[in-house]
């Protein structure tokens, strides 16, 4: 498949615009300054968002995770996809109040083979929509699992070839240690990438920094540029989304 030109995905992780440790806690400021920086932006945007304390929370209680769970409580599944419906009109919300058009689309219905969706993705892209996507509860043979946000970026990215991928994370980029000692690592070689610990959050059922880093490596591997920034601080999204090094960590893509 052909690079789409000049399109970004950026993934809003759910520590940035949740407080995680705390459940169906929403950081509103967070949301409405990446919504802000984003439409300063002049690139078609595709936005990913994590499900944070909302998505995390309910999906912990029903012992769900990226693994096929063929016992569940339907009732967990029902909450769990509701919280994180929940948390996407809060997002959305922010997006349009900024004229970005969002348009979300659930993962829930996708073939296969994902043909329907690359489709839909460029018709809404060329009529000025920015498609929001959003870690969701799907099926499996025989029971449900968690198709994460990093998942759905790692999908998008393979599908499209986008110039840049974005990970908006409550850190500074990615550090050597757990303890965020001294500065992050500016670019990250990938042969970098089993020496690395990293803190986790408790609450994260879908496998946390680390399988993020893991997926950006397979990202970097399809040619496109990944980057890890602070999702708090305007000046490091904006110099991603212009693909230049700030405050942060970047993962070149392999050409």
């Amino acid at each position: 498949m052909g690079r789409v030109v000049d399109n970004i995905i950026v993934k809003f992780g759910g520590s940035v615009i949740t407080d995680k440790k705390h459940p169906l806690s929403l950081n509103l400021d967070a949301i409405n300054s990446l919504s802000r920086t984003l439409a300063m932006h002049s690139s078609k945007k595709i936005i990913v968002h994590g499900g944070g304390s909302f998505g995390h929370y309910y999906a912990k209680l029903a012992g769900l995770n990226t693994k096929c769970k063929h016992i569940y409580e339907v009732n967990k599944v029902v909450l769990t996809r509701k919280s994180m419906f929940e948390l996407n009109s809060h997002v959305i919300d922010s997006l349009t109040s900024y004229g970005l058009n969002p348009y979300t689309i659930t993962p829930f219905y996708w073939n296969k083979d994902f043909s329907e969706l690359k489709s839909l993705i460029l018709k809404l892209l060329s009529q000025n929509f920015s498609p929001v996507f959003f870690g969701d509860v799907v099926p499996c043979k025989g029971g449900f699992r968690i198709l994460s946000g990093d998942d759905i970026s790692y999908i998008l990215c393979r599908m499209l070839k986008p110039s840049r991928m974005i990970f908006c994370i409550d850190v500074d980029g990615i550090f050597q240690s757990p303890r965020l000692e001294g500065s992050p690592i500016k670019e990250l070689d990938p042969k970098m990438v089993k020496n690395i610990i990293v803190k986790e959050h408790i609450i994260d059922v879908t496998g946390g920094m680390l399988r993020k880093i893991k997926i950006a490596y397979k990202i970097s591997k399809l040619g496109v540029d990944v980057f890890f920034v602070n999702g708090f601080k305007q000046d490091a999204l904006l110099k991603a989304l212009n693909g230049e090094y700030g405050v942060g960590t970047c993962m070149r893509g392999v050409h």
